[in-house]
């Protein structure tokens, strides 16, 4: 088995995605990062490995189960490991409310920022079993917080409240195994989401998510920003 640590990125071709594959790059891990647009994600695997990290593309349309399980395999046959799973892919559409959100538009919010997730977790849990530190890092919001909810943007703040008590049951049902499960807040970002008005910077970000893949020591089964404990 190689030496290097292999992180999985999900929506890593941009934004928090983008620098958390830079991140671990740098930190020495073998990063693999995925999305579901092909061009999009050479173009961004190309662009980190000009930077002289080790860093790979795979492709995959989170929320469908043949595209996870495909990847699963070919990451096995790959690299045969797996140390950090990532779950950063997540959408935002136009602000809603309970009068004008479309049922339809909330439950494909949910099949990428909640339902994805699980398919990953279970397709990954071998292999992230197998490892000597296991981590699963959920890119949750502090918009999905009980004690930070506000009206509008209903699909988003809810799948990412649904993301947080998924947190909270892996973290219980893995408490036996090597692997820490943790969410995050990366606050308001300057991305293609957030918009160039958020106050803070990419690197800003995605720290979190890096201090979670790489600390020793960390716990399971808490949310954060800025390495620092929040209130769900």
């Amino acid at each position: 088995m190689m030496d290097n640590k292999v992180a999985l990125v999900t929506g890593g071709n941009r934004g928090i995605g983008f620098e958390i594959c830079r991140q671990l790059g740098k930190a020495d891990f073998l990063v693999i990062l995925a999305a579901r647009d092909e061009q999009k994600g050479n173009d961004a695997a190309k662009k980190l490995r000009e930077e002289g990290l080790n860093v790979s593309f795979e492709l995959l349309e989170v929320g469908n189960e043949k595209s996870t399980n495909d990847l699963a395999q070919i990451i096995k046959q790959k690299y045969n490991r797996l140390d950090v799973l990532v779950n950063n892919a997540g959408v935002l559409p136009n602000s809603n409310n309970i009068e004008t959100a479309l049922i339809g538009e909330v439950k494909q919010v949910f099949d990428t920022n909640f339902f994805g997730v699980i398919l990953l977790v279970q397709a990954f849990l071998p292999m992230l079993k197998s490892a000597d530190e296991g981590r699963i890092i959920n890119i949750a919001s502090g918009m999905g917080a009980f004690n930070e909810m506000w009206a509008g943007h209903l699909a988003y703040r809810t799948s990412k409240t649904a993301l947080n008590g998924l947190t909270m049951v892996l973290s219980k049902d893995l408490a036996n195994t090597n692997i820490k499960v943790n969410s995050m807040c990366p606050g308001w970002v300057q991305t293609d989401m957030g918009g160039m008005n958020a106050p803070r910077s990419v690197q800003q970000g995605a720290d979190t998510a890096f201090w979670l893949a790489t600390a020793t020591n960390i716990e399971t089964g808490k949310f954060y920003r800025d390495r620092r404990e929040i209130a769900w």
